[in-house]
């Protein structure tokens, strides 16, 4: 899947799938951010001409995380910049929390996540909250079903966070000799995927008590992972790495389903519906899979 006005050797890092607009969400850097149709395969730019790490939307607008500016802007659907705020650390990820209609920012250098709360418009920039520590973190960032909870990765420990109440409520091991990329949760809350820095491992945990159920590597680099509410598998890839691994988790393991091959370099993955995809750096592009 082609990015329209795209280039090749984008290095993409996130993407997320948003159900007010039924779109993926491709921040590609300098190239701007792209809307992505699962069904479909078409991608359409949004004309807004700043860098973009990272990218949410909810509550009628586009959230976009420029990492070296330090500042989050907001626009309109269209792009158009409606209001601008700056973080008060080195931000990395942007999530919005819709049941508290918040932004969450992770901040790795000052270990924990910044919290803006939207205002009654756009044009109005959303206001800074608080700030939830997480020592030793934060490295990725995902929310369950209910947006109750959220999952972050700090050293080798999975981080669990009471939403409302703005705090710490876990904290348990991965197995991991360090982590990578953003852990995943199942629709039921169930199971917990947490991701490694290294030979593409990911480790099942249960999500009532911490406890490790299983193990997978896909070989190569740093661990992505992803999953399908609709399909009830986890994905993971590496980077570098050229296979992408669909998982099914049990109680008495994570077994493989099935493997395809992706290109070496592409530092993303996700998974909506019947659909999977992954990027390609070096083309400046998107892999779309259907699975089932």
């Amino acid at each position: 899947m082609e990015l329209p006005q795209g280039g090749e050797n984008v290095d993409f890092d996130d993407t997320v799938y948003t159900a007010d607009l039924d779109r993926v969400l491709i921040p590609a850097r300098s190239e701007g951010i792209y809307l992505v149709d699962p069904a479909t395969a078409q991608a359409t730019r949004v004309d807004y001409p700043g860098a973009v790490d990272s990218v949410d939307a909810g509550d009628g607008g586009l959230f976009a995380l420029d990492r070296s500016g330090r500042v989050i802007h907001v626009l309109d659907p269209e792009g158009q910049l409606k209001s601008s705020v700056a973080t008060g650390g080195g931000p990395d990820y942007l999530r919005y929390v819709a049941a508290e209609k918040e932004l969450w920012i992770s901040e790795p250098g000052v270990e924990g996540i910044e919290v803006f709360t939207l205002q009654d418009s756009l044009e109005l920039a959303p206001r800074r909250s608080g700030f939830i520590p997480v020592p030793g973190g934060v490295e990725g960032l995902t929310f369950s079903a209910d947006g109750s909870r959220a999952y972050t990765h700090a050293g080798n420990d999975l981080v669990v966070l009471d939403v409302p109440a703005h705090r710490e409520a876990a904290r348990w091991p991965t197995g991991c000799n360090g982590t990578h990329g953003s852990p995943r949760i199942d629709q039921d809350g169930t199971f917990v995927l947490a991701s490694c820095a290294k030979d593409g491992k990911v480790t099942l945990l249960d999500a009532a008590d911490g406890h490790q159920l299983g193990a997978y590597e896909v070989g190569g680099g740093e661990s992505l992972p992803g999953h399908s509410a609709e399909q009830d598998y986890f994905y993971v890839r590496s980077d570098p790495g050229s296979t992408l691994a669909v998982l099914d988790a049990s109680r008495e393991s994570l077994q493989e389903v099935r493997t395809v091959k992706v290109p070496e370099v592409g530092h993303c993955l996700g998974a909506q519906g019947n659909h999977y995809w992954t990027c390609d750096a070096a083309a400046g592009g998107v892999l779309l899979f259907q699975d089932g």
